[in-house]
């Protein structure tokens, strides 16, 4: 019982600090996790499936290439 209490709370805790704009370490591991496997997946799509979706291959390859942590401009 006092686990499922100790979790409740924990999540009452990460829910309080995405209301107030904080982001928990685990979230952002998460989405540096997402970004990496994103990119990886951009950059192995053909030329035609990059048409299909209006992109070249010059931006996924500057895409590619920016770090992982790096997240400007790809807010969900």
């Amino acid at each position: 019982m006092e686990c499922s209490v100790a979790a409740h709370q924990n999540v009452q805790r990460q829910e309080a600090e995405q209301r107030a704009g904080k982001v928990t370490w685990r979230e952002r591991l998460y989405r540096w996790r997402q970004l990496r496997r994103e990119r990886y997946a951009l950059r192995h799509l053909s030329d035609d499936m990059l048409k299909d979706i209006g992109l070249s291959r010059e931006a996924i390859q500057r895409e590619a290439h920016r770090p992982f942590w790096d997240d400007r401009g790809w807010r969900r």
